[in-house]
C-alpha cells in the first residue's frame, strides 16, 4: 500500500514532511499548524536515500505554491 505525502507548517514557520496514510495525517498536526497534502502523490514506505531529498523538494515546492 502506498502512502500520502504532506507538508506541515508549524507556528514558527518551519516545515516538516509526513509520509503516512491519508486518514492518519490529522494525528501529525498540532494546534496552530497548517497541513498541506500533496495531491496525486503516493509513495512506497520507507522512502530511502536520494528519494528522500527529491520528496522533500517536491513538498517544499508544493507548499510554497499554496502560500
Amino acid at each position: 500500500m502506498k502512502s500520502a505525502v504532506a507538508g506541515i507548517i508549524d507556528q514558527n514557520g518551519g516545515l516538516r514532511v509526513v509520509v503516512t496514510q491519508r486518514w492518519r495525517m490529522r494525528y501529525h498536526v498540532k494546534k496552530g499548524e497548517r497541513l498541506f497534502i500533496v495531491p496525486h502523490l503516493k509513495v512506497q514506505e520507507p522512502v530511502l536515500g536520494k528519494d528522500q531529498i527529491d520528496l522533500i523538494a517536491r513538498v517544499e515546492s508544493y507548499v510554497a505554491s499554496q502560500l
